[in-house]
């Protein structure tokens, strides 16, 4: 009975983490047609999810510098009270937000210094 209702605990899991990754995969694509909408943000969080549930992304993922730093940070989650749940995630979406400027800014500059030495 317990592995009965450990497979549909985690068909359960699978399946909501699907709902995830495909909402934040269509707000991801709202984001690329409205400029309100942090895209790529959404695009994140769905890797995130999507690396939960398939050891070979999580591989993949782990051997990016940044993208292991996410990973890290979602350690446990799944054992957290929903409150600190809430917490973490929003703290991770802040930084998520704040490594995208950064990132947008740090491309620009370059682009602009590679436009100035060329004249």
């Amino acid at each position: 009975m317990s592995s009965e209702a450990n497979l549909i605990d985690n068909a359960t899991a699978k399946l909501v983490a699907l709902l995830i990754i495909l909402v934040c995969l269509a707000v991801c694509l709202a984001g690329l047609i409205l400029p309100l909408i942090p895209g790529l943000l959404f695009l994140g969080i769905a890797a995130l999810v999507a690396a939960r549930h398939s050891p070979a992304l999580e591989r993949m993922f782990r051997s990016n510098p940044t993208m292991n730093g996410y990973m890290d940070s979602t350690d446990g989650f799944l054992d957290l009270p929903l409150a600190k749940k809430v917490q973490v995630g929003a703290l991770l979406c802040l930084k998520m937000l704040i490594d995208g400027v950064a990132y947008v800014v740090s491309a620009v500059a370059k682009l602009i210094s590679r436009l100035s030495s060329s004249r």
